[in-house]
C-alpha cells in the first residue's frame, strides 16, 4: 500500500523476457592478469599461501581423525569435521577481492572462509593497525611464545599475526579458551567480529538473512562496505534463503521510495560443491541446471547473476571484484554461483557411497592448488619467475606453522567450568547515545497525543509513543515489518511513524517472517537497534529458527564477542473469534530458549516503559502485546520514564492467596480479587511483567506472606510457562506453602472461532475466582 505506486494492469498479449546469465565469462590467462597489472608476483604467492593454509588446517583434521597426524600423536579430537578440501579457490579468491571494512558470513563448512578472512585482514591492515591488533591479542602471542618488538619488520609482524590467527582457529576447533569464540562456538560457528567475520553457521542457510540484515545496516549507515555471504548449494533451496534474496531485491531500496537510492550491498555467493550432504541439486533435488537461475525470480536485473569457475582462484577473485563495482554504483545485490567440488564427504564419517570415482578424478585433475602452482611457475612476472623451490618452501612454511600452532592449541586450557553461563546475555549498558546517532533529524515534529482528564491514553498509543521517543533519541533505531508503514500496522500501532521518520527508518517488507527476523539479527550485529514486528505471535513459528538459533545464540556462541540488541514485537491472545492460527498465546515457545528476554506487559504504563527499556537493552527481547489491551486506558506520564526488565509489580495487595499472572490475565485477576472480597478472601495479584528474567523474589515474598498461590495465563496449560512459575515457587518457598499450587490456563486444545466455544476456552475472572473458592 504505497500511494506513489499505482497498481494497475492492462491485459494485452505480450511475453516476459529474461536477461541471460553468463557462464564462465572469465577467460583470461595468467599473462593477461600480469599485463593488466592485476596480478603481481607477491599477490600470486599470497593467494597460494591462503589455499595452503586452508588445506593444511583441514588435512590436519582429517589426519587427526585417522590417528595419523604426527605432530599430535594420541590427541583426541572431539567435534565436527565438515571439510572443504577442494574448495580452497572459492574461499581465498572471493575474500581476497573484498576490502578491509567489508564483512563475510559463512556456513558450517566455513574453515576456509574464516582462514582466508583473517589472512586477508592481516595483509590489509596498516603497520600501526597490525601492531595495535597484536597488542590487543597479546595473550595469544604469549601463549605461542612470541612477542612484538619495535624492530620487527612488516614481514615479521605479518608472520606473527598469521601464527596467532592459525593458533586461534585451531584452538576454537579444539574447544579451547583461546579460540576465536573462547571454545564455546566450535568449528561450525567460528567468528571474528573484530575483523568483519560475522560467523559461520551450523544451520544450513541460517546465516543468509543475517548477512542480508548486515548489508541493510551498511546501506542505512551509508558505509562504503559490502557483505560477502558464502553459502552452499543446498542452502539455496531453503525457504529463509529465498526470502532473503527477495528482501535484498526489494524495489523500494532503489526506486526513490526511500531517500537513499542504493541497492543492498550484498554479494550472495553460492558455493556449489555439487552435493548438499549427499543430494545433488542438478538432476536430483531441483529442476534447474544452475542455481544462478534462482535470481530470475527476484530481480528484473537477475541480481547480475553469473556462474563462475570456482576452481580457478583468479576467476573467483575477478567476479567478486566486478560485483563490488556493481554494488558501489548502487545496483546491488549480486548473486554469483561458484562451481567447485569437495573431495571429502559431508563429514569424515561419510562413506561416499553415492559418488563415482571417475567424477572425483575429473575434479582432482582441476585441483585449484596444483593448477595454480603450475600457472605461477610458468608466469612471466615482472619481478621475476616463481621457482619450484620457492613454492616448496612456502608450502613447508605453512604446514610447519599449522603444526606448531596445533601443538600449542592442543596444550592450551579448556574454558573454566564456571564460565558455562558466561556470554549468555550481554551486560553492557549504554548511558548515552553516541554523538553520531543522537537526536537524529525527523521529517516533522513528533506528534503529541492528548491525555484525558485523568492523564490516560490507550496502550496502542503508549507503544507508539515508546517507539517514537526512542527513534527520535537514537538514529540506530529503525522499525520494519509487514504493513507497518503507510497502513500503520494491523492494529494501528505504527500510525504516524512513516510521516515522522521516513521510509529509510520505517518500511514494509514482504511476508517473510524468518527473513525479516534474521535481517534484524544482522542489523543488530552491525550496530543498529532494530524493532521488527510480526503481526500475530502465531506467525513466529515461521521464524523460530532465526529467533532460537540465531538471535538467542550469537552472544553465547561468539564467546561474548557480539551482542544482538533487537526487539521483536508481536501480539498474543484470543477473544476476537480469530480461531486457531491468530489467537494463540505462545510465550512459552520463546521462554524455553536461553538467550532471549521475554516481556508481556498488562497496562499502558508498562507497555511504554518496558518497550523503551527493551529497545535500549543490549540483548534480543521478545515483546508480547495482548490485542485486547490495545484499547485499555491507563495513566501514562508524558515525561521520560523507564521500567526495568526483570522486575515484577504488585498490582493488588492481599494476605490470603497470591495470584501470579501476566498480560491480559492481570486485569482479569484484579477483577477476580474484587469478587473474592465478598467471600472474605484477600488476594494479592503479582503481575510478573517480564517472563525472562523472572522476578522470583517478588513472587516468593508474596507467597511467604499468603501461604497459597495460583498461576494464571491465557496460554494452554500443557507444558506452558505457568509450569515454570509453579516449579520456581516450589523450589524457593515450598516450606511456606499451606496448600498445593493451582493453575488456570486455557484447555489443551486449539482456540476455536465459535463465540460460545471461545468463551469456554479463554480463562477469565469468574473461572479464576471459582477455582480459588473451590480449592482454598
Amino acid at each position: 500500500m504505497v500511494r506513489q505506486i499505482k497498481s494497475t494492469f492492462e491485459c494485452k498479449k505480450d511475453r516476459l523476457n529474461f536477461k541471460t546469465i553468463p557462464v564462465c565469462s572469465y577467460q583470461k590467462t595468467i599473462e593477461d592478469e600480469i599485463k593488466q597489472k592485476s596480478l603481481t608476483r607477491e599477490r600470486a604467492l599470497f593467494l597460494l599461501e591462503q589455499m595452503y593454509m586452508i588445506r593444511a588446517l583441514e588435512d590436519m583434521l582429517s589426519q587427526i581423525k585417522g590417528g595419523m597426524y604426527k605432530p599430535l600423536k594420541g590427541f583426541s579430537y572431539v567435534g565436527p569435521t565438515h571439510l572443504s578440501i577442494g574448495q580452497e579457490a572459492t574461499s581465498a579468491g572471493s575474500i581476497s577481492a573484498i576490502g578491509k571494512g567489508d564483512y563475510i558470513t559463512s556456513s558450517h563448512r566455513g574453515h576456509g572462509d574464516a582462514m582466508a578472512k583473517g589472512a586477508n585482514m592481516i595483509k590489509l591492515l596498516s603497520g600501526q593497525e597490525l601492531k595495535d591488533l597484536l597488542s590487543r591479542r597479546k595473550i595469544y602471542l604469549d601463549a605461542i611464545g612470541e612477542a612484538v618488538s619495535d624492530d620487527d619488520s612488516r614481514e615479521e609482524l605479518e608472520e606473527k599475526a598469521m601464527k596467532v590467527h592459525t593458533y586461534r582457529m585451531i584452538a576454537e576447533l579444539f574447544g579451547k579458551a583461546h579460540g576465536y569464540c573462547r571454545g564455546v562456538g566450535g568449528g561450525m560457528h567460528i567468528a571474528d567480529f573484530e575483523l568483519g567475520h560475522l560467523g559461520a553457521n551450523a544451520i544450513v542457510g541460517g546465516h543468509v538473512p543475517i548477512a542480508n540484515g548486515a548489508a541493510m545496516s551498511v546501506r542505512y549507515k551509508n558505509e562504503d562496505a559490502v557483505v560477502l555471504c558464502l553459502a552452499g548449494d543446498g542452502a539455496f533451496s531453503n525457504g529463509v534463503v529465498l526470502e532473503s534474496l527477495n528482501l535484498a531485491s526489494m524495489a523500494q531500496f532503489k526506486n526513490g521510495l526511500m531517500k537513499n537510492r542504493h541497492g543492498v550491498p550484498i554479494i550472495f555467493g553460492i558455493v556449489n560443491n555439487q552435493y548438499a550432504m549427499s543430494g545433488q541439486c542438478r538432476g536430483e533435488t531441483t529442476g534447474i541446471d544452475f542455481l544462478a537461475r534462482r535470481a530470475a525470480g527476484f530481480d528484473t536485473d537477475l541480481m547480475h547473476a553469473e556462474v563462475v569457475d570456482g576452481m580457478n582462484i583468479l576467476a573467483v577473485s575477478d567476479s567478486v571484484e566486478r560485483a563490488r563495482k556493481i554494488i558501489r554504483s548502487g545496483k546491488g545485490p549480486v548473486l554469483l554461483e561458484f562451481m567447485t567440488y569437495r573431495y571429502k564427504g559431508h563429514s569424515l564419517s561419510d562413506p561416499l557411497t553415492y559418488r563415482d570415482r571417475e567424477e572425483l578424478a575429473a575434479w582432482r585433475e582441476r585441483d585449484a592448488i596444483s593448477t595454480f602452482e603450475d600457472k605461477i611457475k610458468n608466469a612471466g612476472f615482472v619481478e621475476g619467475k616463481v621457482t619450484e623451490k620457492e613454492i616448496e618452501t612456502l608450502k613447508k612454511k605453512v604446514y610447519d606453522r599449522n603444526a606448531s600452532m596445533a601443538e600449542y592449541a592442543s596444550a592450551a586450557d579448556y574454558p573454566e567450568d564456571k564460565s558455562i553461563l558466561y556470554y549468555l546475555f550481554s551486560e553492557k549498558e549504554e548511558k548515552e547515545v553516541p554523538k553520531k546517532y543522537a537526536n537524529p533529524k525527523t521529517l516533522k515534529k513528533l506528534p503529541g497525543y492528548e491525555r484525558d482528564d485523568k492523564g490516560r491514553i490507550n496502550a496502542r498509543i503508549a507503544v507508539r509513543e515508546a517507539i517514537m521517543e526512542e527513534m527520535a533519541r537514537d538514529g540506530r533505531v529503525i522499525t520494519f515489518g509487514e504493513d507497518i508503514a503507510d497502513y500503520g500496522g494491523a492494529f494501528g500501532v505504527t500510525n504516524d511513524l512513516l510521516d515522522t521518520f521516513g521510509r529509510d527508518r520505517v518500511f514494509n517488507v514482504s511476508i517473510s517472517e524468518a527473513g525479516m527476523v534474521g535481517a534484524a539479527v544482522g542489523m543488530a550485529m552491525t550496530g543498529l537497534k532494530p524493532i521488527v514486528e510480526i503481526m500475530y505471535n502465531d506467525f513466529i513459528m515461521q521464524a523460530l529458527g532465526q529467533i532460537g538459533n540465531q538471535a538467542a545464540k550469537w552472544s553465547y556462541m561468539s564467546g561474548g564477542q557480539i551482542s544482538v540488541p533487537m526487539v521483536l514485537r508481536t501480539t498474543i491472545g484470543g477473544g476476537k473469534g480469530y480461531a486457531g492460527q491468530h489467537s494463540q498465546s505462545l510465550e512459552a515457545l520463546t521462554t524455553h530458549i536461553p538467550g532471549l528476554k521475554v516481556v508481556a506487559p498488562a497496562t499502558p504504563y508498562d507497555f511504554k516503559g518496558l518497550l523503551k527499556s527493551a529497545i535500549r537493552d543490549d540483548n534480543p527481547v521478545i515483546f508480547f502485546e495482548q490485542q485486547l489491551i490495545y484499547n485499555s486506558l491507563g495513566k501514562v506520564p508524558e515525561d521520560e520514564y523507564l521500567i526495568p526488565i526483570g522486575k515484577a509489580n504488585v498490582a493488588r495487595e492481599g494476605n490470603d492467596i497470591t495470584i501470579v499472572c501476566w498480560s491480559y490475565m492481570v486485569e482479569e485477576s484484579i477483577k477476580a480479587a474484587d469478587m473474592l472480597k465478598n467471600d472474605g478472601i484477600s488476594a494479592e495479584v503479582i503481575d510478573i511483567r517480564t517472563l525472562i528474567p523472572l522476578d522470583i523474589d517478588t513472587i516468593a515474598a508474596s507467597v511467604k506472606k499468603t501461604g497459597k498461590a495460583i498461576v494464571t495465563a491465557q496460554e494452554v496449560s500443557q507444558s506452558g510457562f505457568m509450569s515454570e512459575v509453579i516449579t520456581s515457587i516450589q523450589e524457593n518457598v515450598f516450606d511456606w506453602l499451606d496448600a498445593p499450587i493451582q493453575r488456570l490456563g486455557a484447555p489443551n486444545c486449539i482456540p476455536p472461532s465459535a463465540q460460545n466455544l471461545e468463551k469456554l476456552f479463554l480463562p477469565d475472572a469468574e473461572k479464576l475466582a471459582a477455582i480459588i473458592r473451590e480449592k482454598y
